[in-house]
Parts: C-alpha cells; sequence; structure tokens
C-alpha cells in the first residue's frame, strides 16, 4: 500500500535545459547529502528520466532526503514496514525491510568467560524490535533514498529515529531550520566555476579521450576489452601526451610527454587517465563488467548479446504475469531479475541503454514511466 500524492511530472514552467551537465552534479554539496525537504516539495521534485532514482529541485541533484513527521498511516508486511509519514504539507510512503539476525549458529567461544552471547544477542533482537514499534501518531525522522514504485513517490528507509519530545523542540527546530535552508541554499544556483578547456587541459583531455574511446570501440566493434588494451592503442595515448604537454608549457615546467613509455611518471599518468575514462564510460551505461576490479575484463553494452537476449526474454516472460500485464515490467525488476540470471555487475545505466536499444529495435515497448512490456 503507498501513500502521498501521484507523482507529479516536470512542470511547463520548466525546461532539461535548466538542468545542469550530469558530469557536473557531483560538484554540487546537496547531491551527496541528505536533503531536508517539505514533503510537499519531494512529491513535487522533478524526475530525471534517464536515470531511476535521480530528482531536481530546481537545479540541484537530489537522490536522499531527511524528513521528520507524524506516523499517519502503518502496515506491517512479511518482510518489511510500510508507514506514511505526515509533516504537515503532505504525506509520503515510507519503506523499511526488516533485518533477519540468526541466532542458530552462534556458539559460545568458552563457557567460562561469563558471558551468555546467545542471552546478549536476544536482548540486542529485542531491543531492535521495540525500537521499530512505530505505532500511529509517533514522531519519526526518516532519512533514505528517493524512488518511485507504481507512479507514486516513496522513501526506501536507510535508518529511521522515534523522537520522544514532549515539548516538540524536534519540530520547533526543523520549522525554523527548513525556511533557512530553502532561502540560503535550495533556492539558489549552485556557483559552479566553468573552466575553458584552454585553461583546464587535463578536464578537457578526459573529455577527448572518453569520446575517442567510444568511436574506437564503435568503429572497431570491439566486444570486450582490458583496459592495458585501450593503453597500448597509439592513437589514445597522442590525446594524453599532447594534454601532458600543453600542462607544461602553461606552467613552465620541462616537456615529460616524449619521455620513453616505460618511464614510472609517464605510465602513472597515462594509466591514471585511462581508468578515469573508463569510469567515466561506465557510469554512463557504455560499458560494464561482470566482476569489479582493474584486471578484470570490460564488456561493451551495446554488443553484449547475451545481455540483451536475457533481458528480452524476462520483458517477454514477466510481461504476461498477472501483476504485469496491465501496466507492463517495472525497470527495477527488470534490473533485478537481469542480475539475477546473468550478472551482478550490470549497472542501472548498462540497463537502460540496453531496454532503450530494444525498444529502438521495437522488440518491447515502454508502457508507461520506467515500465516495459513485449511488443
Amino acid at each position: 500500500m503507498d501513500f502521498g500524492a501521484s507523482v507529479i511530472m516536470q512542470s511547463e514552467g520548466e525546461s532539461a535545459e535548466d538542468i545542469p551537465p550530469s558530469i557536473l552534479w557531483g560538484l554540487d554539496p546537496i547531491h551527496s547529502a541528505f536533503v531536508k525537504l517539505y514533503i510537499k516539495d519531494i512529491l513535487e521534485l522533478k524526475k530525471f528520466q534517464p536515470i531511476p532514482g535521480m530528482f531536481f529541485y530546481k537545479t540541484h541533484p537530489i537522490t536522499k532526503v531527511d524528513i521528520l513527521g507524524t506516523i499517519v498511516q502503518r502496515r506491517e508486511r512479511e518482510k518489511l514496514f510500510n508507514f506514511g509519514v505526515d509533516d504537515g504539507t503532505g504525506v509520503i510512503s515510507c519503506l523499511w525491510w526488516k533485518k533477519q539476525r540468526t541466532m542458530e549458529n552462534v556458539k559460545l567461544a568458552s563457557p567460562s568467560c561469563g558471558l551468555n552471547l546467545l542471552e546478549q544477542l536476544g536482548r540486542i533482537n529485542q531491543l531492535e524490535k521495540n525500537n521499530f514499534q512505530l505505532q500511529l501518531g509517533a514522531v519519526v525522522q526518516v532519512r533514505g533514498c528517493l524512488r518511485v514504485y507504481r507512479d507514486q513517490r516513496e522513501i526506501k528507509c536507510i535508518s529511521i529515529s522515534k523522537v520522544v519530545d514532549p515539548v516538540f523542540n524536534a519540530q520547533i527546530s526543523r520549522m525554523l531550520e527548513l525556511p533557512y535552508l530553502y532561502r540560503n541554499f535550495y533556492d539558489k544556483t549552485c556557483q559552479i566555476q566553468m573552466d575553458s578547456p584552454e585553461s583546464n587541459p587535463q578536464g578537457a583531455q578526459s573529455l577527448s579521450l572518453q569520446q575517442k574511446i567510444k568511436q574506437f570501440l564503435n568503429q572497431n566493434r570491439v566486444k570486450n576489452f582490458y583496459q592495458q588494451e585501450l593503453e597500448a592503442v597509439d592513437s589514445l595515448v597522442c590525446i594524453i601526451q599532447q594534454s601532458l604537454a600543453s600542462l607544461c608549457q602553461q606552467q613552465h615546467l620541462p616537456d615529460t610527454s616524449q619521455d620513453p613509455p616505460s618511464s614510472t611518471s609517464v605510465s602513472k599518468k597515462i594509466h591514471q587517465a585511462f581508468q578515469d575514462a573508463v569510469c567515466a564510460l561506465q557510469v554512463e551505461g557504455i560499458i560494464f563488467q561482470k566482476k569489479a576490479g582493474y584486471s578484470e575484463l570490460f564488456l561493451v553494452t551495446d554488443e553484449e548479446e547475451e545481455l540483451h537476449s536475457v533481458t528480452l526474454g524476462i520483458v517477454r516472460d514477466d510481461s504476461t504475469r498477472p501483476k504485469y500485464v496491465d501496466k507492463g515490467c517495472p525497470f527495477h525488476h527488470i534490473l533485478s531479475c537481469v542480475r539475477h540470471s546473468y550478472s551482478e555487475g550490470v549497472s542501472e545505466a548498462a540497463m537502460q541503454r540496453v531496454l532503450d536499444r530494444l525498444e529502438c529495435n521495437s522488440e518491447i515497448v515502454s508502457t508507461m514511466d520506467q515500465h516495459y512490456t513485449a511488443s
């Protein structure tokens, strides 16, 4: 059961051009914080369609939120608690997954130590259970990740704190804090100093190297590669050498770009540049790894036929199930099934790229926001 208002999509007065480039999101301090917002504004955040779980308040990217309110609805399921929190401006659904703590395999290290581990573990379990007896009317502070499920905004909780405050100090403090945060941070555009390529050759080098790697992979129809193999491609290495030479000129340093490739300093800089570019391509979903690690194989998403086949099979099979026959399979369900059947290393960005490609080929159809069915 979901609580709160339905998702409010991007307003007509705001355009996609207002959103800064994704490469700059990490420079906004709000992006990595648990953002304290009114629930009304959480329900009205602009949704960034290409990336599930990414939202915007004006020009600020937001993935995590912090709310304080009263529990007005509550339901306990087998694996989770589902409760609605009201802060006076709106109601939003919050999910808290139950933690399973097993005691069958706990054994005493030494019976003479005077500590019964099973008893202590039982007390901890009881304390945790008591802590989550969240009844209607209880005031709680919730931190978690924002997501959309069945067209409803909800918070997947990371932490829940029950507020015992007879004189309402916590609520009053939040009421005073929020206007200050909105006025001084949220309603202001984050001022990011944009360096030109001439003043920031390393930034230009990184973008140029990413584009060249994309072209190299596409032109040669590369299906998989190791990073060391890219570092042996002369046309790609030349980009880094030119950047190093330009940087040395600006800083009036000796030109080391023409040093032998075996030079320790040059090889380290080349390796780091390729590592940064490869990481950026992973974030975009261009490439992915079945197993994480520098020495592991990288797979090119567009060329990985098995991944496309597995994804298409999941959509075809599951979209006929009664629970998905009307709206189609949700994105996170498909991602979970692919990770289980194919590889845990498939990122959300890579999965989205595969689904977009299947839709372009008319093999699947997006029935609604982040839902897919077989064509």
